[in-house]
């Protein structure tokens, strides 16, 4: 299957704006006409329109802030990369939204899990997902597919644990050979199960990946006497990896209720989109920064998104990070995806510095106040600010590409 990139910000257009997209300042595509319309209908959806907006007066679709995967119901993957310093580099932005998705989901580090083939980067974002959870899925029937004793109803024709008198009558007034009982059954068919038999079953509809293909039918064929989730709100929920011995499936789990419940940060469905799985870079970038801060601060307390009153009973405010002390707080600190220019003070939003002051006054940190942005090639070293009453900001870029090579 034909799958294209673009980055944030990037352009889709037809054919006869071929060079014009081939030298826009972010990675751009071309597609057939039928791929516009359908992207084109993705973009006026109530959740498509943050995905997608209009550009040169509707000349191009533009992508915004979010980034992952759209497949149309045509066939084509269209990938939306994180706009990444080294920006003609774009196994690093793919390498880097996987790890921003480790991170989110706090899984294992596929980096250096030759199984996961997490390092093949020029599959598609999709069948990578994929491998993903197939390798956790492969790794619960190396250790063993879990049972677990499971209440049964139904109509035997010998008697075994209780009998339900009442639905007896009912249904074998005729039949007196047969007993309506419930009983206990140690069997595989346990709600975990049942999900990740149900993620199998959708992942053979929307990949491929000859590779992945064929590992779903394996695992199928191990998964045979178990049966298909019916209800995953109500399977998911009644789920449980905290039990003894069921630590395993967590990972497995997580990558299906992204696969079946699309759970993301928002569902995007529409009629011409087979499957998504977009993610605003604000959160992940701001994840990001908890991770960090809590790794390079770890004789602190990081506190997100902890709230006080600003007006009372109208308004709170609620930064994105503090960094504590035995209840002191010592640093106030936003993260902001946003590629930033320096040397352009144009750059800076003001309303962030009006929300950054207000969070001085009202928590009171002894050191300075802190903005987050990412590194990129206008803004590669720290710079410093002061409020009139000489009240201290700090403005720090970080580099992304560090997390390609860190353990998570």
């Amino acid at each position: 299957m034909k799958y294209n990139q673009i980055s944030e910000y990037g352009l889709i257009g037809l054919k006869d704006d071929e060079d014009y997209l081939l030298n826009y300042r972010f990675k751009s595509i071309c597609v057939t006409t039928k791929v516009y319309k359908e992207l084109e209908e993705f973009a006026k959806t109530t959740n498509g329109k943050d995905v997608l907006g209009f550009s040169g007066n509707g000349r191009f679709l533009q992508a915004k802030n979010y980034v992952g995967t759209i497949q149309t119901i045509s066939g084509f993957t269209l990938e939306i990369l994180p706009k990444i310093y080294q920006k003609n580099n774009d196994d690093n932005s793919k390498e880097i939204f996987l790890r921003l998705l480790e991170i989110l989901y706090k899984l294992p580090n596929y980096k250096h899990t030759n199984s996961a083939k997490f390092n093949t980067l020029d599959k598609p974002l999709l069948e990578i997902f994929i491998a993903m959870f197939l390798t956790e899925v492969g790794k619960i029937i190396k250790k063993g597919i879990k049972s677990d004793y499971l209440n049964k109803e139904d109509n035997e024709f010998f008697l075994k644990g209780k009998l339900l008198f009442n639905e007896h009558i009912k249904q074998n007034y005729i039949h007196k050979e047969k007993f309506y009982v419930a009983y206990d059954e140690y069997t595989q068919n346990r709600v975990e199960n049942r999900l990740l038999k149900s993620t199998l079953k959708y992942l053979l509809t929307i990949s491929s990946s000859f590779e992945n293909i064929r590992l779903i039918r394996i695992y199928q064929e191990y998964m045979s006497c178990i049966d298909l989730s019916l209800n995953y709100d109500n399977d998911f929920k009644i789920c449980n990896t905290k039990t003894r011995g069921m630590n395993y499936y967590k990972n497995a789990l997580i990558w299906s209720k992204i696969f079946l419940k699309k759970e993301t940060f928002s569902s995007f469905r529409g009629d011409t989109i087979a499957f998504a799985l977009l993610y605003p870079m604000e959160k992940l970038f701001e994840n990001y920064v908890e991770y960090y801060l809590i790794n390079r601060y770890k004789q602190f307390d990081i506190i997100s998104q902890s709230k006080r009153n600003f007006v009372k009973d109208l308004f709170d405010l609620k930064p994105d990070f503090l960094i504590k002390k035995d209840d002191k707080i010592f640093v106030v600190a936003d993260a902001k995806w946003k590629i930033l220019d320096t040397d352009q003070n144009s750059t800076f939003k003001q309303s962030d510095f009006y929300q950054l002051f207000a969070y001085s006054k009202i928590f009171k940190p002894k050191k300075a106040l802190r903005l987050y942005y990412p590194m990129n090639e206008n803004f590669q070293i720290k710079k410093y600010y002061k409020y009139w009453d000489d009240t201290k900001i700090v403005v720090i870029p970080l580099d992304m590409n560090k997390i390609i090579n860190e353990d998570i």
